[in-house]
């Protein structure tokens, strides 16, 4: 690497490799900087791989038009870069007639988010599509999908480096300096330290972005940034009701 670069990026997860697919020009230095051996070996790697329809987010807020145009995005590049990916479908189900008006609130909430494909379906439909299910109603949310996030990233690392983008693994963000014109950024690799300045730095570090932010010089209990973690749980369905697991 050179010692002077137009954007660095910390972290070469998804959201990492998506900016540096993005922004990677032959007339622009861009480097990605990964601490571990290669891209998406943290959060990027550990979740379901499910592409939301944008239901659940109140309306209005980033959060819910995020979800509904990164949706539409994420078939779109599917479809262009051949990444493996799966319009599914959801089933959102009430157990009880006491959850049903949650449902009709749900419904609301994505027409209001300008989430397509919504149905709300009788407990009749609800278990023509699964019979397993046993409840009182249910959404079928229809854009729900999959995608393969490590073809994802593989395709936007691909992308960014056919653009001349470097993307550098084994080398940790270490220390962070503010410049007049930008940041002077401290690495450990496995040739030792070494420095360079950035005109940009675009914090993608995902766990341990609030700890680049601190390097910044950022207060991150002032700013709002410090991470809390919560543990999710994930169960797969056996005993036979899996159709493709019993084909074997």
């Amino acid at each position: 690497m050179s010692d002077r670069a137009d954007i660095t990026i910390v972290g070469a997860g998804v959201v990492g490799l998506a900016i540096a697919a993005q922004v990677a020009r032959h007339d622009r230095t861009v480097f990605v900087l990964e601490k571990n051996d290669t891209f998406g070996q943290e959060t990027s790697s550990r979740h379901s791989g499910v592409i939301h329809s944008g239901i659940y987010y109140p309306p209005g807020s980033l959060k819910a038009r995020l979800c509904v145009r990164g949706r539409r995005l994420l078939y779109e590049l599917g479809e262009k870069y051949g990444i493996g990916h799966k319009r599914l479908g959801k089933l959102i189900v009430a157990a009880n007639e006491g959850e049903v008006d949650q449902l009709h609130t749900l419904m609301e909430r994505g027409d209001q988010n300008g989430v397509v494909g919504l149905r709300l379906l009788s407990k009749r439909e609800m278990q023509s599509l699964e019979p397993n299910i046993t409840g009182a109603a249910a959404i079928l949310s229809e854009a729900t999908g999959i995608i393969d996030a490590h073809g994802l990233m593989k395709s936007f690392a691909g992308r960014a480096e056919a653009s001349d983008a470097q993307i550098a693994y084994r080398a940790e963000v270490v220390g962070i300096e503010k410049l007049v014109d930008g940041y002077q950024v401290a690495v450990e690799d496995a040739s030792g330290r070494s420095t360079f300045a950035t005109r940009l730095l675009l914090n993608c570090a995902g766990l341990y972005s609030d700890k680049v932010a601190a390097m910044a010089g950022i207060d991150i209990d002032k700013a709002g940034y410090r991470l809390h973690y919560c543990k999710g749980e994930y169960f797969s369905v056996g005993n036979g009701k899996n159709p493709a697991s019993s084909r074997g």
